[in-house]
């Protein structure tokens, strides 16, 4: 039987569900950033975010949250932001957890689902005796995530326990990528354990006797069931993935100027050939995404108040001058872009 073709880490590009980016967009928005000039800065769109089940690259992502943390200045950005999180954020995963019979199932459902959040970090559980530590790696550290978005996520994972187990719940120990910082005093706080700083990967170790109490409101049917949506969104998305990705890339270099078949192919670590057989099993094509992403950008441009210049929208697409965008627009849609209404 042959072997599947990995790709290799250093041509992985990691992918986020948007609705993870949106809880961090709410609350820059509460504190009163401007949130859109941030998503803007970071190489984000509105229309990224518009698909709750959409996947934005990771770099973008990274950048966003980096662009946040220094808008306020606040390194502890991680540990707060999930407050604006709720069950719906990562779709089934957050009920499955909720529905889990013990903590221990919640974090082995973490670990085994969370390619759905996202494939940028490896998640492992392991036994070690009378403890389990939960890990994570990232994939590619070139890319991200940057340390708040990790922080986050172990944010959020406690504050979910602490819903079910009670708030005064905390790991044995926890094990931080960032190095020492000026104030250390949130952070202990809110994890209520030990903390190595300056680790080579992500942990919370928590005992285990603890982890496996039955939790009152468990509920098996529920979880499975859960379990079920995510396997099949997980299924989706690896079918979807090439244009998926794709697209994505397209957007992040519109406004440079996108590049051609034979680059993004090899950014998605496959040959050109790979590439075009993958995308006409998507019903699509190169150029035809490159044209649909094109035209909704240009459409979603041109319905804003105020209205961006035809120059400035021609950038933002990677035209080299406003005829050339102004002819693409009428190709695609048979108006010219200053008669547009959306």
């Amino acid at each position: 039987m042959p072997q599947p073709h990995c790709i290799p880490d250093s041509e992985r590009h990691p992918t986020v569900i948007s609705s993870w980016m949106k809880v961090l967009l709410v609350a820059l928005a509460d504190q009163g950033c401007n949130a859109d000039l941030l998503l803007q800065q970071s190489g984000l769109t509105p229309e990224q975010l518009a698909d709750p089940d959409a996947r934005l690259p990771l770099d973008a992502t990274t950048r966003l949250w980096q662009l946040s943390v220094q808008a306020l200045e606040d390194e502890t950005l991680g540990l707060w932001v999930p407050c604006y999180s709720n069950q719906n954020t990562f779709h089934a995963l957050g009920y499955a957890f909720m529905a889990s019979t013990t903590l221990l199932e919640a974090l082995q459902r973490v670990a085994r689902f969370n390619p759905m959040v996202s494939d940028a970090a490896r998640v492992g559980l392991e036994n070690r005796g009378d403890t389990v530590v939960l890990s994570w790696e990232a994939v590619t550290p070139e890319h991200g995530p940057s340390l708040e978005a990790m922080e986050a996520i172990l944010s959020l994972i406690l504050r979910s326990s602490r819903k079910i187990k009670g708030r005064d719940f905390a790991p044995l120990s926890v094990a931080l990528m960032r190095k020492r910082c000026a104030d250390e005093t949130p952070f202990r706080e809110f994890f209520r354990s030990p903390i190595h700083f300056g680790a080579p990967r992500y942990e919370m170790v928590f005992d285990r006797a603890d982890l496996e109490q039955p939790l009152e409101w468990g509920n098996e049917n529920l979880a499975r069931s859960s379990d079920r949506v995510i396997e099949d969104y997980l299924k989706q998305l690896e079918r979807d993935s090439v244009a998926t990705r794709l697209r994505n890339l397209l957007v992040r270099d519109m406004p440079g100027g996108t590049l051609g078949h034979e680059h993004y192919a090899r950014e998605l670590g496959m040959s050109v050939r790979s590439l075009q057989r993958k995308l006409s099993a998507e019903d699509t094509s190169f150029n035809q995404l490159l044209n649909e992403t094109r035209c909704e950008l240009a459409c979603s441009y041109l319905s804003r108040k105020p209205r961006p210049s035809l120059t400035e929208i021609a950038f933002l697409l990677g035209f080299s001058d406003t005829s050339s965008f102004s002819r693409a627009f009428h190709r695609w849609t048979g108006v010219a872009p200053g008669a547009y209404a959306p």
